[in-house]
């Protein structure tokens, strides 16, 4: 898999009370081949997420009724909706701002006025880490069967797939952990994905003997 190129396609929520941001972010992550949804109200970004959960939420924080940081922490004090990754985009500057949307459950910030080459690097690093985490999962559930049906037979040629695939995910996070600038969210989750690597690592030698 080539992590450098935006080739991972997802589901994105936007959430603005501007039409005009609404139609540009719609432009740019649909022409890049993304499913892309808009909503103008907070209200209607929780409504959206429960009943069709995106893989990312583009989330404004200045909007009336309901700003972003408390549609933030409904979406995450809810089971069905806690695990969307959500990159606030605001005018909001601050140290202190950007500080509340990461306590509010925010995993990335991105100031206003935005850039469009900005916008999809940060959706595309969200939507990878999600495809490392499912990849390591899915090795995760496949060593146990391995482990279960003891075949060597069945077992050789997929922990030399799984060796390269694990491999190539901790080479990975190294990468991002070293050139990425990282939220407290997004590097706890670069760390899990880390340790369960390396955890899958350390089976497959015992597996294979």
């Amino acid at each position: 898999m080539d992590f450098n190129t935006p080739t991972c396609q997802g589901h994105i929520l936007i959430v603005d009370d501007l039409a005009d941001n609404l139609r540009i972010l719609s432009d740019t992550l649909s022409s890049q081949g993304h499913r892309v949804r808009a909503v103008r109200s907070g209200s209607m970004a929780i409504i959206g997420a429960k009943a069709a959960p995106p893989d990312v939420i583009l989330l404004d924080i200045r909007m009336p009724a309901m700003d972003g940081f408390e549609v933030c922490r409904q979406l995450k004090n809810d089971a069905a909706t806690q695990h969307i990754p959500v990159i606030f985009l605001s005018a909001l500057d601050e140290a202190i701002d950007k500080t509340r949307a990461f306590e509010a459950g925010g995993v990335d910030y991105i100031t206003k006025p935005f850039q469009v080459v900005e916008v999809q690097a940060r959706v595309h690093h969200q939507l990878t880490i999600q495809q490392l985490q499912r990849q390591v999962v899915d090795c995760q559930k496949r060593l146990r069967a391995i482990a279960t049906l003891q075949s060597p037979g069945v077992s050789d040629s997929w922990l030399t797939t799984a060796t390269r695939a694990v491999d190539t995910l901790l080479a990975y996070t190294d990468h991002l952990n070293q050139t990425a600038t990282l939220s407290p969210e997004q590097a706890l989750r670069l760390q899990d994905i880390q340790r369960y690597g390396q955890a899958i690592l350390s089976l497959l030698p015992t597996l294979d003997q």
